[in-house]
């Protein structure tokens, strides 16, 4: 079961196209002996309150009452097909709160050159971020404008929801602690980025 996504007027007939071309360009760069870390990058916000999954009953209307009504911050994820996943929370997605998933995603992953699949978010584009993606040795790959469905860490934070809907949370730790654990086993699912690769790596046979 699922929505379709409608297709954004607004985007490019050309963005696939422009964003294979722009990927090449960063996958082809000289790393020398360098292993690459590759995968996408996105912020959500993700609430105790998720009622995405669809809750069966034969007999009466299904009701769950859930005390935690909301949570102040938010998430900032890296699904990595290659490398090692990465998600940390913040009140604010500020340029700051960039920086620092940017560290937490280089600290996973010490070794070796890293891209980012990501949307243009502003705080993606400030010169703090680019400036500590340069430090890192962390290169933003950006998709092209209203294309989403070009960064397939979309489909992870749609199940992610779909797992805390029937969860009842006794607090924020314990909220953060799940949505931590569920992030980074999904993350393990090269799934969700199937017809990703197929469009933009139809070479690769095996990432994992």
């Amino acid at each position: 079961y699922a929505k379709p996504r409608p297709m954004d007027p607004r985007q490019s007939p050309d963005a696939e196209e422009d964003f294979r071309e722009r990927l090449g360009e960063a996958l082809t760069k000289d790393r020398g002996d360098e292993p690459l870390i590759l995968g996408f990058f996105d912020a959500s916000w993700p609430q105790p309150f998720e009622n995405s999954q669809r809750m069966w009953s034969y007999d009466r209307t299904v009701e769950i009452h859930k005390p935690l009504v909301t949570v102040p911050w938010k998430t900032l994820g890296f699904y990595a097909l290659l490398g090692k996943s990465t998600l940390i929370f913040r009140k604010r997605t500020t340029k700051e709160s960039i920086c620092a998933a940017l560290e937490a995603i280089r600290e996973q992953n010490p070794v070796g050159r890293i891209l980012l699949v990501a949307d243009n978010d502003g705080g993606h584009h400030a010169k703090l971020t680019q400036r500590r993606a340069d430090e890192l040795g962390i290169e933003f790959v950006f998709l092209p404008p209203y294309s989403p469905m070009f960064n397939a860490i979309e489909p992870l934070w749609k199940t992610l929801k779909r797992k805390i809907s029937p969860e009842i949370f006794e607090g924020e730790d314990h909220f953060e602690q799940f949505v931590t654990n569920t992030f980074l086993d999904l993350s393990k699912r090269v799934s969700f980025a199937d017809d990703w690769i197929k469009t933009f790596l139809p070479n690769i046979q095996k990432l994992r």
